[in-house]
């Protein structure tokens, strides 16, 4: 058996540490069920905050908030669906950060190459409309976000009318003349040969240093969608009823 003595020494040496232990689980069981709140996409700051707390070094700043969203959701071992993100929370974001850098492509390729894979599809709108006014703002360096938004509106929205929108702001002498034939396919796309037609022989006019390969390609793509109206022409001019003498057949008298 232990002297006493010892004992007592034992407990006045350890009794802190005993103390400890006890607040330890007692804090513990009335802590164990508050979890930490683990939003997927954080909440947008105003544009007054970021400016504050960028400390004049907004490309810092600009390249840690983006390293936030682009990790957003699948930080703490998470791994999230695109499906479950705030859309609508993204595209504040990346019309925030633009304001700390316009420039930069790293926002509008985050959000074309990998947030428009959604499998909401109304979720692309946002993503469709950040593009389209990412690019519209400086047509002459951003015309390729322009042709992102163009097939998202034609291919994820099925929205022709938003992706004309887009095509229409490429025609202009300082975007490539490939891009600048888009505005025509998707008239062609609508079923406006007429239409794509025009747009094709307005920029093989007046499109400045074409390459050969794009005149031939604007050649041919106008020869062909002639014979195409020409051969629509003549399917309707068939198609009209006509009487036993060739003459077209009088209405029928209600």
């Amino acid at each position: 058996m232990m002297p006493a003595v010892s004992v007592l020494r034992v407990i006045r040496e350890f009794k802190w540490v005993a103390i400890f232990i006890v607040l330890q689980l007692c804090f513990w069981s009335q802590t164990r069920h508050i979890t930490p709140r683990m939003d997927i996409v954080p909440d947008v700051p105003g544009k007054q905050a970021i400016k504050a707390l960028s400390f004049g070094d907004e490309q810092f700043y600009f390249r840690v908030l983006a390293f936030d969203i682009q990790n957003a959701g699948d930080t703490f071992g998470r791994f999230t669906a695109l499906r479950f993100y705030d859309f609508n929370k993204l595209y504040q974001w990346f019309t925030l950060l633009d304001t700390l850098d316009k420039r930069s492509n790293m926002m509008p390729s985050m959000a074309a190459y990998y947030f428009s894979q959604t499998q909401n599809t109304a979720d692309i709108r946002y993503i469709a409309d950040y593009l389209y006014e990412h690019g519209s703002h400086d047509i002459e360096h951003k015309w390729w976000w322009l042709l992102q938004a163009i097939y998202l509106g034609m291919h994820k929205l099925d929205d022709s009318n938003f992706a004309l929108k887009a095509a229409n702001q490429l025609i202009n002498p300082k975007v490539p003349a490939f891009a600048q034939h888009m505005a025509a396919v998707v008239h062609e796309k609508r079923g406006e040969m007429n239409d794509a037609l025009r747009i094709m022989e307005t920029i093989r006019n007046n499109a400045e240093n074409i390459s050969d390969a794009d005149l031939k390609y604007m050649t041919y793509f106008v020869k062909e969608r002639l014979k195409r109206i020409d051969k629509l022409k003549e399917f309707e001019v068939k198609k009209e009823p006509t009487s036993p003498e060739g003459s077209a057949a009088p209405a029928a008298q209600p």
